[in-house]
């Protein structure tokens, strides 16, 4: 399952991204519009800043600004920012780790489940939640 701070973490990126790549966000009015607790994104922010992902400046004029455009930033990226490789389990990623692997019949299963699963994410990039999320909002309006 994806960690709640991995799914604030996207979240947020999206809405950094969805806003004018000039305007510097404040946390706490983040948090706001996509119902995460204001102390929790305080915590995930560091982390999207560290992995090169967000852009953070302190004082009156401070805020956070995507570091890269967002057709360079992707799902997979903003994931692993927070929470580090994803898993399915530990064969799909070390199948030496599994004292079961030269006999496992599920070995294949989580592997190639595990890689669709990373491709998919490192294909979505965030510039393409951007556009999505741009069409619901104008469908809904009509």
């Amino acid at each position: 399952m994806l960690s709640r701070r991995a799914d604030y973490g996207v979240r947020a990126m999206l809405d950094v991204a969805l806003q004018s790549p000039t305007n510097r966000l404040v946390v706490a009015e983040i948090a706001e519009r996509q119902s995460i607790p204001a102390h929790f994104l305080a915590k995930i922010v560091p982390r999207l800043a560290r992995a090169g992902l967000l852009q953070t400046s302190l004082g009156a004029s401070g805020g956070v600004t995507l570091a890269v455009p967002a057709d360079q930033i992707t799902l997979l990226q903003i994931i692993e920012a927070i929470d580090g490789p994803l898993t399915l389990n530990l064969c799909s990623i070390d199948p030496i780790q599994c004292h079961q692997s030269k006999d496992c019949v599920l070995l294949d299963v989580w592997c190639n489940a595990q890689t669709k699963l990373n491709e998919t994410l490192a294909q979505t990039r965030l510039v393409d939640l951007v556009a999505h999320q741009r069409r619901v909002a104008s469908e809904n309006k009509s």
